[in-house]
């Protein structure tokens, strides 16, 4: 891992001139797989962690020994080995649902964190390929174990006879990693969003359901009031009558 690298991600000596805060420099680094692997939920949370002292850099498996020394070098710390007990690292995979077991309850839709899936209750789901990360939390939630993780290739091969076209095809895969890794981010944000969203209008309304309930026990008890009144009127003057 070398300057050229964090330059590419947007980082190395130019990255504070660009008024990137150190959580978005460390969050660049990080492959955006969202997978919760490093103990936080996402990998900006994971960044955060790391400059508040809370975690460490080696605990992100998705991002392998690669990730951890580019985190090393743009901290200026000394590399330390991957904690591999946070899990292995492996080579990039996507998600595949099997449609004839697939029973369309959406949880693997809820479990995404990029919005991967798209399906509705009792249709079969299906799996965006290029959106989805590889991050796994779909696995744990289907109730019929009706998808599987498969490797993801690259659509074509590049040779590397040479120096120059080993360098040319490195240089064009750090791209597509930067562009796969800004893609996931953005997916991964505005899924926090729409949840955040979602949660906002569920807790307005059902701030607007507990008002209007407070004001029609209110009217109700009011009601009920002025009934009462009513009988205890006709009571009084029943009694009133017996007396004369």
């Amino acid at each position: 891992m070398n300057e050229n690298y964090l330059i590419l991600l947007g980082l190395g000596n130019t990255a504070k001139a660009e008024g990137k805060s150190l959580v978005e420099q460390i969050d660049a680094v990080l492959p955006q797989t969202q997978c919760n692997q490093c103990d936080f939920e996402g990998c900006k949370p994971y960044a955060e962690a790391i400059v508040m002292g809370d975690a460490e850099i080696n605990q992100c498996p998705p991002g392998g020994q690669d990730g951890v020394d580019a985190l090393a070098e743009l901290l200026g710390r000394k590399p330390i080995p991957l904690d591999e007990t946070h899990g292995e690292t492996k080579p990039k995979r996507i998600a595949v649902v099997d449609e004839k077991a697939c029973i369309g309850c959406t949880l693997c839709i809820q479990a995404c964190p990029v919005d991967a899936f798209v399906g509705a209750s009792k249709v079969m789901t299906q799996v965006i390929a290029k959106e989805c990360t590889g991050c796994d939390l779909c696995l744990p939630v289907c109730p019929v174990d009706c998808i599987d993780m498969i490797e993801s290739k690259p659509d074509k091969k590049i040779s590397y006879n040479d120096y120059f076209q080993f360098h040319e095809a490195l240089y064009k895969r750090q791209i597509l990693e930067k562009e796969t890794r800004d893609n996931s981010r953005d997916r991964y944000q505005f899924h926090q969003e729409r949840l955040e969203r979602n949660k906002r209008e569920r807790d307005e309304l059902l701030k607007s359901r507990m008002i209007a309930l407070k004001e029609k026990m209110a009217k109700d008890k009011a009601q009920k009031e002025k009934i009462n009144a009513a009988i205890q009127r006709v009571k009084k003057s029943k009694a009133n009558n017996e007396i004369k």
